[in-house]
């Protein structure tokens, strides 16, 4: 079985990653909603990490369905906050009783070098490795894409809204600046093999 581990952020958060294989897993025990979801799903690739993510979701608790609102931000049937995430091979789920939470998982690719004018700001291109350095470029848009869903906003720019701070190996604080608005996270990465993680989770 491909699920590879719980991450226990505290004890009112937990991180479940599923690894994704091709044709491993099917349709059943689907409900009608998903049934539809999945079929506008364009490749191979997108129908199995959906279907990670329900296999995921059935390991925590076989009751859970998932549901978006109009902004595409996720929940389940439970009192419980939920944020997902893939990349590629990866599947990631966040369950938390915490209201803004939010990750993202990405694996490393040297492209992101010529997108990163695009998600960065000048305080974060003081450090002199976001030129070139895939792992530090990776943490900074996981960290914002992570924020991002914990806030469920439409409209924000990940370049004048989020900042990234006091980056650290495994650590770091990002704000949600708008206007007067103000909004602290706490960030928390992880390495898996060619993958990185990012959990986000408000400080306010």
């Amino acid at each position: 079985m491909p699920f590879l581990k719980d991450f226990i952020i505290n004890q009112n958060t937990k991180i479940k990653l599923w690894e994704v294989h091709l044709g491993e897993l099917n349709y059943q025990g689907l409900d009608e909603h998903d049934t539809d979801l999945i079929k506008l799903k364009k490749n191979d690739l997108a129908k199995e990490q959906f279907l990670a993510v329900r296999k995921t979701l059935e390991l925590e608790n076989p009751n859970f369905k998932i549901r978006y609102d109009k902004t595409g931000m996720p929940s389940i049937n439970s009192d419980l906050n939920i944020s997902i995430s893939h990349s590629n091979f990866m599947a990631a789920v966040v369950f938390s009783s915490i209201s803004k939470t939010g990750i993202d998982i990405e694996l490393k690719d040297t492209k992101i070098v010529n997108i990163k004018d695009k998600f960065l700001n000048e305080s974060e291109k003081l450090n002199a490795e976001y030129e070139t350095n895939i792992d530090y470029l990776t943490k900074i848009w996981t960290a914002k894409e992570s924020i991002y869903k914990a806030l469920g906003i439409k409209g924000i720019s990940f370049s004048d809204n989020i900042i990234i701070k006091k980056l650290s190996n495994n650590r770091g604080i990002g704000h949600y600046i708008n206007g007067k608005e103000n909004d602290k996270f706490d960030l928390i990465f992880f390495s898996i093999d060619d993958y990185i993680l990012c959990y986000a989770q408000s400080n306010n």
